[in-house]
């Protein structure tokens, strides 16, 4: 049901508004005495219109919108201002304030109705917009397969914790990781199975990671990890967690139950770091010595950041 917030001091006025407003379908009107009090209800509950009185008391229809448009949740809200005839100047002014349209007084019903219905269409297209971008955003950005991020996605990330990590001196550790003998299983099981081990192995990161953490899908069967306010020790635990978690996992084949194991390649972002390749490039090289001391465990780039900061006053030399 959609929402209509009536502002106007005076009780029979605003009940008048009311009356006309309910002749709309699927409405309910909520009427207000009181700018103030219309404000916190409008902050709390995002009504789909706003009709106001201009001249109030308390506070006048130019000062009310200013104040509802500070609110990023009301910055869209269509707002019909209802002025007498000699108001222009006050019309103006709330036009320039954010008002969608307006009412003369007196106010008749049907053009009431009308102008109401403009607007709880044009309100209606907003979301349906809003909608649509939020799709499109989700599309943009997350891997279809896995629901993880997707490698652009993930790269933008890591960039904008990299400007924070340089910014306020915070640590950053980035992990690589690649499910162990991944072809053998799409060659042995079929494709379809390899997508599932794909999922349940995004799955299980997801549920290990923070909110402020990244899980990306790179490609293939290749992931990466952003840990943001994480050291590459503390970041080592994370993944010796994560091995062990993915070890107990299973996927059930009906005849058999199958079981998987990941490499993980760790680095730290270093101060001065800027380049999400150069980064992304050291955990694969970590994750590689993984691959080629077994599998089914973390390695860490031996280059620690001592070496990165003398390896760039060299080249600044």
């Amino acid at each position: 049901m959609k929402k209509i917030a009536i502002v106007d001091d005076v009780l029979p006025n605003a009940l008048l508004l009311k009356g006309y407003a309910k002749r709309l379908d699927d409405v309910e009107a909520v009427t207000f005495t009181d700018p103030v009090e219309a404000l916190e209800w409008c902050a709390e509950n995002v009504p789909d219109l706003v009709m106001l009185d201009y001249l109030m008391p308390e506070m006048d229809g130019t000062e009310f919108l200013n104040r509802f448009r500070e609110f990023e949740t009301l910055r869209d809200i269509p707002v019909v201002v209802i002025t007498a005839a000699e108001q222009k100047e006050a019309l103006y002014s709330a036009l320039q304030a954010g008002a969608n349209d307006f009412l003369r007084k007196p106010v008749d019903d049907l053009e009431l109705i009308a102008r109401a219905n403009n607007m709880l269409q044009l309100r209606a297209r907003q979301l349906e917009l809003a909608e649509a971008n939020e799709r499109l955003l989700v599309l943009a950005t997350t891997d279809s397969l896995t629901g993880l991020a997707n490698r652009r996605h993930f790269l933008d990330k890591l960039r904008d914790e990299l400007s924070r990590t340089q910014r306020y001196g915070r640590p950053l550790s980035v992990a690589m990781v690649d499910a162990d003998h991944f072809k053998a299983v799409n060659d042995t099981y079929g494709h379809e199975v390899g997508d599932r081990v794909l999922q349940q192995l995004s799955s299980l990161m997801s549920q290990e990671v923070r909110d402020v953490d990244c899980v990306g899908r790179l490609g293939g069967e290749e992931f990466a990890i952003l840990l943001p306010e994480t050291s590459v020790e503390g970041a080592k635990v994370f993944c010796e967690r994560l091995l062990k978690k993915i070890r107990a996992a299973e996927i059930d084949l009906d005849e058999k139950l199958l079981h998987y194991t990941v490499s993980i390649g760790l680095t730290e972002v270093c101060k001065g770091e800027t380049k999400p390749d150069v980064i992304l490039n050291r955990a694969d090289e970590a994750l590689y010595v993984a691959k080629e001391s077994g599998r089914d465990r973390v390695a860490i780039h031996e280059m620690r950041c001592e070496e990165f900061h003398a390896l760039t006053q060299t080249v600044m030399t």
